[in-house]
């Protein structure tokens, strides 16, 4: 499928550059501070507003994520992984996380003051929204470790909203100046790789299986149970960046108006 076919062409450049990195003295570790210390840098371009985000934000996220394929080669390449490693990849990777939602939240509590808007006013609807994509990924990662601690050897992963799918749709929402629209994707859609995940944890805490079994009929449709590499996947994939790409949500603000009506009733 398309997604295997582009990892095949860049594993060998991937791995080439690892061990590259591993002669001139580099580890795992280095790379994934970095990695983490660019990823920062990205969510304060975004709190600073469109005029950082193609030039900015996009640049070191992209960075970011090369770091992030790095670390993981150099240690599989060089034989360098460690717990310590896998252990302080995560931590890295949930500051990273923090770093982007918290700055988009920044951005639309704040972006009608830097337009010198008459009244200006947070958008409450986005910075919400935002604020839940950081919760919906941080528990899509700690729900299969916390099985994990659990059960040792039990797989309560999956979904199809993992961390390199929220960062791509992030991405483009940054590149085509529609962060609106990758908002409400963050904001809503991982909450399905949540609910699966959590079934997952269920049926493995309760000693029915191990492995990732897959929900049946409508519930294995809307939470979503196909893997990378199947077609289902690349459609799903697909559909997401052309909406990314082509659909501009309006930055309207619904929960905004209701507040307002709420304190002045």
């Amino acid at each position: 499928m398309i997604s295997e076919q582009i990892d095949h062409l860049v594993s060998p450049c991937r791995d080439a550059l690892a061990r590259g990195l591993i002669r001139v003295g580099l580890r795992p570790n280095h790379v994934t501070v970095v990695g983490m210390l660019l990823t920062v840098g990205a969510g304060v371009a975004i709190a600073a507003g469109e005029a950082h985000w193609r030039a900015w934000a996009v640049s070191l996220i992209v960075a970011a994520g090369a770091a992030d394929l790095l670390d993981g080669a150099m240690a599989k390449v060089g034989n360098l992984r460690t717990p310590f490693g896998a252990t302080l990849d995560s931590i890295c990777d949930r500051v990273g996380d923090a770093a982007l939602y918290l700055g988009a939240t920044f951005y639309f509590m704040t972006a009608a003051l830097g337009r010198g808007d008459a009244a200006p006013r947070p958008n409450l609807t986005l910075a919400v929204l935002s604020a839940a994509g950081l919760v919906w990924a941080y528990l899509v990662s700690y729900i299969r470790a916390r099985a994990g601690a659990e059960v040792p050897g039990a797989l309560a992963g999956g979904g199809f909203w993992q961390r390199p799918e929220r960062v791509v749709t992030l991405i483009l929402g940054l590149a085509f100046h529609h962060l609106p629209t990758a908002a409400w994707i963050l904001g809503t859609l991982p909450l399905t790789t949540v609910a699966l995940r959590i079934w997952r944890s269920k049926r493995v805490l309760s000693e029915e299986t191990l492995g990732n079994a897959d929900p049946r009929g409508l519930l294995g449709i809307v939470l979503w149970r196909h893997r990378r590499g199947t077609v289902p996947f690349d459609i799903y994939a697909g559909a997401v960046i052309l909406t990314c790409v082509l659909v501009d949500v309006p930055a309207a603000d619904p929960l905004g108006r209701l507040v307002a009506w709420w304190v002045g009733a």
